[in-house]
């Protein structure tokens, strides 16, 4: 519980320093899921044949920037948190270039880590959140310590034994939050720029704080071994 009250707290009172962060991220991905809302409406094959004969070159190129940045998020978090923690003076747009450097390794472990997930989604629901807790710290792996792609990855599953219990809990709470947020703008905002603007945003309201639990528990491991 004190894990779960402490990540709301840095993030609140950091919460500056994550708006800057998050914002590019988020105009991406509200931006490619706008793009897509025709495809939604289509009832009839050649609609979506249509729309991707119009828009499909359109939409490939705001995919690949809004993945860049989504990388660059994922690895500007870890830098930003690094930052906050230890007093250095790296500001948002920074940490965003930094993890924008680290860009292919962090696809590579995202695209292994997510099939991994949906591995254990596809069987049942918790598998797969117990499977994305424990491999959660590779990240850190890859842009602090500048390790490989599959050596994160199996850093993240050595190290995280002995606390997969209390990292899947906490990882479902805040699952179950986002899920439950998301259905609340579903019901209360019609479909639309709005609703993809508030989904975005509580998205990433949830995901910064469990970040935040990932990286403190790096650090606590990290310095037990130092």
């Amino acid at each position: 519980m004190n894990q779960f009250i402490n990540a709301w707290k840095f993030t609140i009172d950091n919460a500056g320093y994550f708006v800057a962060l998050a914002i590019p991220v988020a105009f991406m991905e509200v931006s490619v899921a706008y793009m897509l809302q025709p495809i939604q409406d289509a009832t009839q094959p050649e609609d979506f044949i249509d729309y991707i004969d119009s828009n499909g070159g359109l939409f490939i190129a705001v995919a690949f920037i809004a993945t860049i940045i989504q990388m660059g998020f994922l690895g500007g978090l870890w830098i930003g948190f690094t930052s906050l923690s230890d007093g250095a003076d790296i500001s948002p747009l920074d940490a965003q270039i930094g993890g924008v450097k680290k860009f292919f390794p962090l696809l590579g472990a995202s695209i292994i880590i997510g099939f991994a997930s949906l591995i254990g989604f596809i069987f049942l629901i918790l598998p797969g959140v117990y499977i994305m807790a424990r491999l959660s710290l590779a990240y850190g792996y890859i842009v602090l310590e500048n390790k490989p792609v599959f050596e994160s990855i199996q850093e993240s599953w050595r190290t995280t034994d002995e606390h997969g219990g209390r990292l899947f809990g906490l990882t479902l709470a805040f699952v179950a939050l986002t899920l439950f947020a998301a259905l609340l703008v579903s019901i209360l905002i019609q479909p639309g720029l709005t609703n993809l603007i508030f989904l975005a945003v509580s998205e990433y309201l949830f995901a910064i704080p469990l970040g935040y639990i990932y990286f403190t528990l790096y650090k606590s491991l990290k310095n037990s071994i130092d």
